[in-house]
């Protein structure tokens, strides 16, 4: 958590979600502690266990939990009454997907969100098949419910390291059709990432090449958010 707080302090950034890695399986409690000793600072994103109490889940929205998370990777099932529970809670539902055949299994699913619901990293389009890539158009079918909010994020790349220019085109179609429903995300501490690790300074400096307009980059960085999660 410190090394966190460093990273965030060194760019500027006062405020965030933290989102559980999957490498930490259900276990919650490290966002708890972080949730407890920076309230004003921190909101956060988890991945809960089938058989979670109610009053375990209270705690936890009290705290500051906002969302679950859910990949295809960790459950290809998603856990409707889970689902269900947690937003009697007001925790709603964010979604990594990789690939066509994940969608498919999901698509209903997502779609039948109830509430607002968050689409991580574009929805890794594939770059090399351009804005009409099956994913990206089912990202633009989720944000056309109209309760979608989308992570920009250049993890889908296929370039090595920055300025990851082949993502920018992704980036300029969503700010034309959706300004008001992106998020930046850092991704940080970049798990499971196996190409030159990238400075967050350098990824957070992308935002003045994919969005020129300040006011555009502050509904991004701050009203975007305060509206998903502060609602």
């Amino acid at each position: 958590m410190d090394d966190l707080i460093s990273m965030h302090n060194a760019i500027g950034i006062t405020r965030g979600l933290i989102v559980q890695s999957f490498q930490h399986g259900h276990t919650y409690e490290y966002l708890l502690h972080a949730l407890m000793k920076h309230p004003d600072r921190f909101k956060a994103c988890m991945i809960p266990s089938a058989d979670i109490t109610d009053g375990e889940l209270n705690i936890l929205a009290k705290a500051g939990v906002v969302a679950t998370r859910n990949a295809f990777a960790g459950s290809p099932l998603i856990d409707e009454d889970l689902r269900k529970r947690c937003l009697e809670h007001g925790i709603g539902s964010h979604y990594l997907l990789h690939g066509e055949k994940e969608i498919a299994a999901w698509r209903p699913q997502i779609l039948a969100t109830k509430g607002k619901f968050v689409i991580e990293h574009m929805g890794y389009p594939h770059i090399e098949n351009g804005l009409n890539d099956p994913c990206y158009r089912f990202l633009l079918e989720c944000l056309n419910t109209g309760r979608c909010w989308v992570k920009l994020s250049p993890r889908c790349s296929s370039q090595a390291t920055v300025p990851f220019s082949d993502v920018t085109p992704f980036v300029h179609d969503l700010i034309k059709r959706h300004p008001k429903r992106l998020m930046w995300g850092s991704d940080w501490p970049h798990p499971n990432y196996f190409k030159p690790m990238p400075n967050d300074a350098d990824l957070l400096d992308l935002l003045l090449e994919w969005v020129p307009d300040e006011q555009v980059r502050d509904d991004i960085l701050i009203h975007n958010p305060n509206e998903l999660f502060e609602a």
